[in-house]
């Protein structure tokens, strides 16, 4: 993955008044079935919108060819998430080393798009990292700009240096950062961390201290705004979006653990939304009008994803971790 904003490509659309409402869903990770359920509930509030899907789109669940299918039937605008880029490294890494060199949940997401691997090599190649636009409420609210500016990206930014100098790297993988030297508090750095190692560190530290949750549960996610430390040897760490104070108000996905987030201005205009709730994981699917300043969700029909086994589940009810 390379580590330079050279590489960035930032995607400008109209604002409020220039388009149709923007309706912006949370990794939809091949889970189909809940997109379509999830537009259509969104249609019972906003009857036409501009869908907009914050990446991480095709892999880790059962059916990444039909979000394909709905990606073009509704017109959707997608950016590049982390595992959509590893999706294009896969489809080279198989190309040049075979299917066997590759992850086992990695080699079930290349089957099921077998007949569409070079349009989604093409796909995912031509994604955006962020769309900057802005936005007008659908009603006057008192204390807020009666318009503002909204960033959507996969998963943060460096609140600090801007998005235009923010690392493709954590552009597509930040939830935790940290100051290269807390004194100076000169350079943020991205500290590395992932749903499944830190839901399984958990697991592995409850069961240490007699703690099992029962089995067949789901993994308990923490409460909104607080974050854990899965990672004891980086102690200063934080979530990045504790240092952004607006104005532009930041949709982001990626942080499955965290869920559904919402972080204010005192007015209470919204500064930064989190829209990962963990479809793939049997939790919701869920989608965000900024002109509304409104969520939309639906639960997931199962489990698609074992975190023990790192595997997709293609049939069946999905063994849950237990924690």
């Amino acid at each position: 993955m390379q580590d330079t904003a050279r590489n960035i490509v930032i995607k400008d659309l109209p604002g409020s008044a220039e388009r149709r409402p923007l309706f912006i869903v949370g990794d939809v990770h091949g889970c189909a079935r809940e997109l379509r359920e999830l537009v259509n509930k969104a249609r019972q509030r906003v009857s036409d919108f501009q869908l907009v899907l914050v990446g991480d789109l095709f892999t880790k669940g059962p059916d990444p060819v039909g979000v394909f299918d709905l990606i073009h039937e509704f017109d959707a605008i997608c950016i590049k998430g982390n595992h959509d880029w590893a999706l294009w490294a896969a489809l080279v890494q198989a190309q040049r080393r075979g299917m066997q060199s590759l992850p086992e949940h990695t080699q079930q997401t290349l089957h099921l798009v077998r007949h569409h691997r070079r349009a989604l090599f093409d796909f995912v190649n031509a994604l955006p990292h962020a769309i900057k636009t802005s936005v007008k409420p659908a009603r006057k609210r008192k204390g807020w700009e009666a318009e503002y500016p909204m960033l959507i990206v996969h998963a943060g930014i460096d609140p600090v240096a801007g998005v235009a100098a923010t690392p493709e790297r954590m552009l597509l993988t930040a939830r935790y950062v940290r100051w290269d030297n807390p004194s100076t508090r000169g350079k943020l750095l991205l500290v590395p961390s992932g749903y499944r190692a830190e839901m399984l560190a958990e697991a592995e530290q409850k069961q240490a201290l007699g703690r099992p949750t029962p089995k067949g549960s789901a993994p308990e996610l923490p409460a909104p705004h607080v974050a854990t430390r899965a990672r004891p040897d980086v102690s200063d760490k934080f979530r990045w979006h504790e240092l952004h104070t607006g104005p532009e108000l930041i949709v982001f996905g990626h942080d499955a653990k965290q869920g559904l987030f919402r972080k204010t201005l005192p007015s209470g205009r919204p500064i930064c939304v989190g829209l990962d709730t963990g479809c793939t994981y049997g939790r919701q699917l869920t989608g965000y009008f900024p002109e509304l300043d409104d969520a939309v969700q639906v639960d997931a029909k199962r489990s698609y994803f074992d975190l023990n086994k790192n595997v997709i589940v293609l049939r069946g009810p999905s063994p849950r971790i237990a924690v």
